[in-house]
């Protein structure tokens, strides 16, 4: 590391590192562009927030958002979702998750636990099935965030596989 740390403090910061797969030839595939208009609605990922949520299916995401002074908004892709039952029934299960009830997957409750402050909870509701999957795996496929452990198109080589599964 650039810095002169001591070993504590390397630690708590080795913590924090995370791998993102930034492939720009992933991007500009036009196998993996949706063409259906979606209207992204975000909303801080908080209790009190629940309400606001639709009763609709839909895809959403997880993003983290850093709160930073006079800079620019920076935003980190950490998970991408679906949901045929309604977006704010899978936003009280995340709660529950993020709450340690019941079986807590770890990546999303290390998410949820370290990130609770900065997490913001990004939705399109969809009115058609196929077009919640169809979609949900084309993100999956073009940015394969980090928290995702299932990610359609990838193959991941076995010396690979500690990227996502930190």
């Amino acid at each position: 590391m650039a810095y002169d740390l001591d070993i504590d403090e390397e630690a708590k910061i080795s913590y924090h590192i995370k791998k993102f797969l930034l492939y720009p030839q992933f991007w500009d595939d036009a196998g993996n562009q949706i063409y259906v208009n979606l209207n992204w609605k975000q909303i801080k990922f908080v209790p009190r927030n629940k309400s606001k949520i639709p009763l609709s299916k839909g895809v959403y995401a997880f993003i983290v958002k850093p709160k930073y002074d006079n800079f620019f908004e920076t935003n980190y892709l950490f998970y991408v979702g679906k949901t045929n039952r309604t977006l704010k029934k899978r936003f009280d299960e995340y709660l529950d998750e993020q709450a340690g009830k019941g079986k807590p997957r770890k990546k999303l409750f290390k998410m949820f636990k370290v990130y609770r402050e900065y997490l913001h909870f990004y939705y399109a509701e969809l009115s058609n099935e196929s077009d919640v999957d169809s979609i949900e795996k084309q993100i999956l496929d073009t940015f394969v965030p980090h928290v995702n452990t299932q990610i359609p198109k990838a193959k991941i080589k076995p010396e690979l596989k500690y990227i996502y599964e930190q």
